[in-house]
């Protein structure tokens, strides 16, 4: 495992020469665990926590385990991979901001789905209503992340 080569790699992949040009050309397209290991640009296996970073002036995409994408100050991979395991095991928790613009972002919640669950997040006591439509978005969550690794997967 070596961080030089996730930054030649990457390097490799991006339009800009130096690290300081290439990294700030990635964003986070996707996030999911994995049974099955992949390996990161760095080498390192087996990786689980996978990101898929594509870039956006060229569209080239690699596989990042979630430790080496801490090494984009920007990309909140780890806070996503919280939440993801705290509505794993019970659907009835919140999601942290980060995820919830992740997933505003990619298209997996709406505009009102978004606000609603910005507002409430941080509260503990739901009404009925509340309750029901905060575990409807967790589940819409969930179900896109599995779509995510599958999509991976080819």
């Amino acid at each position: 495992m070596s961080e030089y080569q996730l930054t030649e790699r990457l390097i490799a992949l991006s339009v800009g020469d130096t690290w300081d040009e290439a990294k700030l050309e990635w964003g986070l397209e996707d996030v999911w665990r994995d049974d099955e290991p992949d390996t990161c640009l760095c080498g390192h296996f087996p990786i689980i926590e996978i990101c898929l970073l594509r870039n956006a002036r060229n569209r080239n995409t690699g596989i990042v385990g979630n430790c080496c994408v801490k090494k984009f100050t920007n990309l909140p991979s780890d806070l996503i991979f919280q939440a993801v395991k705290r509505i794993e095991s019970d659907v009835e928790r919140a999601i942290n901001v980060e995820t919830i613009h992740h997933a505003h972002e990619k298209g997996w919640i709406n505009d009102w789905e978004r606000k609603f669950y910005i507002d409430t997040w941080r509260k503990r006591k739901l009404s009925g209503a509340q309750h029901t439509r905060r575990v409807q978005i967790n589940q819409k969550v969930l179900a896109n992340i599995v779509r995510a690794r599958n999509r991976a997967k080819g």
